[in-house]
């Protein structure tokens, strides 16, 4: 299955839209769970591992941020460097996977361990 340069490119530019309200998401959260807040408490509650789980979500934060800005470059490329051409549809489903493997493997990686 093939699609246009053009639709690719707005392809990528709805997932950078994504990413970046991904991150936002992740860094409200972060500020919003900082020591002088005023929801640190509605939001963190009964929590075994606070600063972990802010870590963790900072992290996130910015994986999310990287994507965003590889997706707009990506966007950027095949608006306005690249001849109108057909290209593989594949492209879209590797992209996505590879986004959500890195977000896979670094919250596997940062698993919560319980100490006993």
């Amino acid at each position: 299955m093939n699609i246009t340069s053009v639709s690719l490119s707005y392809i990528f530019f709805v997932v950078s839209i994504i990413e970046f309200i991904f991150f936002l998401y992740y860094k409200f959260l972060v500020i919003n769970t900082g020591a002088k807040s005023k929801r640190r408490e509605n939001i963190i509650g009964t929590m075994k591992d606070p600063e972990h789980w802010r870590k963790r979500n900072n992290i996130i934060a910015f994986i999310s941020l990287f994507w965003s800005l590889i997706s707009i470059f990506a966007f950027i490329y095949l608006k306005f460097f690249y001849a109108t051409h057909l290209l593989s549809i594949v492209y879209v489903f590797i992209y996505i996977a590879a986004i959500v493997l890195s977000v896979f493997v670094f919250i596997k990686k940062n698993k919560i361990v319980t100490k006993k």
